[in-house]
This record gives C-alpha cells, structure tokens and sequence, in this order.
C-alpha cells in the first residue's frame, strides 16, 4: 500500500514526532510498503524521493522549522499530485495537529481515502506552555477557522478552545492512534470521542541491536559505583531542579548522576550543583546524539525520570527499558504502561519522596537487582512489532472502509 504521512514540521528537522515518523517510515518499508511524507520545507532540505514539500514559509530563525500559510495552494498541489500519480495514495495517516492535520484530513476528505490520525502531543497544555494563554486563544481561533473553511463545514464551530479544535479534528478521522493508556484516557476526559487505539512510539530494534552488541564485552562502568542517568530538556516542567535538590537531601554515596541536555534552566542548574556541592556526583554534560544516548542508558544501573504529568508517552523511559535499563519514576502514568515492578516509582510530587526512592533504588542496586533484564527484547518497546500492527489496523481500514470512503 502507499501511506500518504503527513507532519507539521519536515521529518528531516530537530523533533521527537518527525524522529518517531522516520523510524515508521523505516520498518514500513521493511515490510514492502510505500510512504510518501507530505510537510513544510525546512532550511537547507535538499529535494529527495519520498518527501512532497508543501508551500511555506520559515517559522524560526535558523530556517529549521518553517508553517504552511497557503492552505488553498497546498490543496490545488497536492490533488494535482494524486491525479497524475501511477502509484496513487491508499490511505492517510496525519501525524500532526495544526497546518498538516488541516490539510491532510481535507486531502483524504476530497479524494474518499481512509485516514489514521496519532496525537503525539498535548496540544492544550503544550501551546500555553511555550506561548501563553491570550496567544494560544488565538491561535486555535484561527487554526479552527482554517480547518472548517478547509473541509467546508459550519464555521459556527470555531474555537479558541484547543480541547474543542481538538475534538474538531478528530471528529473527521476514522480511528486516532494514542502513544499511552493515561493520554488516551485524557482526550476521552477532554470530549475526544473518536475511536482510540493505543500504539506506543517504537525504538529501532537495528539500533538497540547494535548498542547491546557494542557494549557486550565491556564492563558498564570500572569505578564500583552505581550509575544512574537523566536526560531532557532543561525546562521547568521537566522539574530537573527538583531532581537536584533531592539528590541533594538523599546523600547518596558511591553514586555518580550523569544529566544530559540543554535548556533555559541551565545556569540555575548549574549553580544549584555548585551550591550543594555535588559537582564530583551530577555531571551536566550537555546534549549527546540519540545514538550515544542509547548507549549511556544501555550502561546505567537506571534511569531517572522526573516530570509529572507532562508526558505523552515518556520516551526516554521506553528507550532505557529497550536496552534493559529500569528507571525511577516521578511519573504514575507512565508506571501503569508497564507490569508491575517493572520499575521503581516515586510515591508523590515532592522532593522528599523522589529522595526516598532515589536511596531505595540504589539500594537495590547494590544488592543485585536485576529488574532491567525483564525489559529487553518486549515487543511493544520495538518499532518492528509496532509496525506490524500498525499494518494490521491500515489493512482492517482499507477492508472496512472510512467515513470518506463509503
């Protein structure tokens, strides 16, 4: 079959949704399958098969990330494209939630193919978070008013509410893949009254393959002391300054915290090693590519974990248990997605607690614990099981038909 995958930012740019879409496109391929991906241009993209680049317009300075303005050229263009095509498109899958969800529903709308939808991100807290909460308004006003006018419905509906642009989008979509039971559970508490299916995002089993075969014949670590790791960005939802302070009152000795990551809280961060003195046990080693990251959590005794109901899916979490590494958990949700004792979890959000945890698990350590080993090889960790599915549920809606399709 031909998926037609559509994004709101070029796959090839920086971002876990366009990393995650790759990686899908991938193993989709694997298994004799064509994907086209249908986004905004981003700086110094070269054109290349497989990519059909929509008019726009750079959104940021670096020209990385760039916005569709012209959704009218963007429909004339790409129906154009499957008129002329031989290899036509079977079947839609919108990864996105603003100009690639406006366009890519109309597109399966006009020309009656079933359409997949995977809400990555949660777009109400998400867009207040980075530009506030009178911005946000009116971005979802115009967002509402564009996609109404797009699929030519009532533009009575129009919102500044990004819970009902939501169920907007939804409403039109044959079935809405979730990366977790507890965001699924969220659109459901917030209207979302779609079909939801739940699909993890997976890790590349070639790579978790080749990180477990690279450090096989190694010793993890030479110095006896027990390793744990925390990556992310360096913002105030990630609650890496929390992190720090119960490092701090939980005295751990023989531990060495290795944090990787930027951000805006990174000079607070680095006082606050300074003024506890911690400077010879939490290491702020800036960013690191994705493969080495793999191979740092592949060499921790355990990953920490520390925002709280931020998370979609907690992908660092799924990355440390596909190479056998458990994690300390802040995050309740995130601990129901796995068995129980997969992992070790904070009892509640204060420091005291994540203190509390952070001893009991290095504890345990010391003592042999192997919960980590449990974790290796689990099919729903790996992007080829997950692609297998996803194929499933692309073939039961091609059979079945779509809401546009009947």
């Amino acid at each position: 079959m031909h998926i037609a995958l559509f994004l709101d930012q070029h796959p090839r740019s920086l971002g876990g949704i366009q990393t995650s879409a790759m990686l899908q496109r991938k193993y989709l391929e694997k298994q004799g399958h064509k994907v086209t991906f249908v986004s905004p241009a981003s700086g110094k993209r070269l054109i290349e098969r497989g990519f059909f680049t929509l008019p726009s317009w750079p959104l940021t300075y670096n020209w990385e990330f760039w916005f569709v303005a012209n959704a009218r050229r963007s429909r004339k263009r790409l129906d154009r494209s499957q008129r002329r095509r031989q290899d036509k498109f079977d079947l839609v899958h919108v990864q996105a939630d603003m100009w690639g969800a406006i366009i890519g529903i109309g597109f399966a709308q006009r020309n009656k193919l079933p359409i997949v939808m995977t809400s990555h991100f949660n777009l109400a807290k998400g867009t207040q978070e980075v530009i506030g909460k009178y911005p946000s308004k009116f971005l979802f006003w115009l967002l509402s008013r564009e996609f109404l006018k797009h699929l030519r419905l009532p533009l009575q509906d129009t919102t500044t509410d990004a819970w009902k642009y939501i169920q907007l989008i939804t409403n039109q979509v044959d079935v809405v893949l979730v990366p977790s039971e507890h965001f699924g559970r969220d659109l459901k508490a917030n209207g979302v009254s779609s079909e939801l299916r739940v699909m993890h995002n997976g890790v590349d089993d070639e790579r978790i393959e080749s990180t477990l075969a690279g450090i096989k014949d190694e010793p993890h670590h030479n110095d006896k002391k027990i390793h744990l790791v925390w990556a992310g960005r360096f913002q105030r939802e990630k609650r890496l300054i929390e992190f720090i302070e119960a490092v701090h009152l939980a005295k751990l000795d023989n531990v060495v915290i290795d944090v990787y990551g930027r951000g805006p809280l990174w000079r607070k961060a680095v006082a606050l090693v300074d003024t506890y003195g911690l400077n010879h046990q939490v290491l702020l080693h800036g960013r690191a590519a994705h493969a080495r990251m793999l191979t740092y959590f592949a060499k921790a005794d355990a990953l920490v974990q520390t925002s709280v109901g931020f998370e979609t899916q907690g992908m660092t979490v799924y990355e440390a248990a596909a190479v056998g590494t458990p994690s300390i958990l802040c995050d309740r949700n995130i601990a129901e997605e796995f068995a129980a004792g997969a992992h070790w979890v904070v009892e509640d959000e204060s420091v005291e607690s994540l203190a509390r945890t952070l001893a009991k698990a290095v504890a345990d350590l010391r003592k042999g614990d192997r919960r980590g080993d449990k974790l290796i090889g689990d099919e729903l960790l790996l992007q080829s099981g997950l692609t297998k599915r996803a194929i499933g549920i692309y073939e039961e809606l091609l059979a079945k038909g779509g809401k546009y399709t009947n």
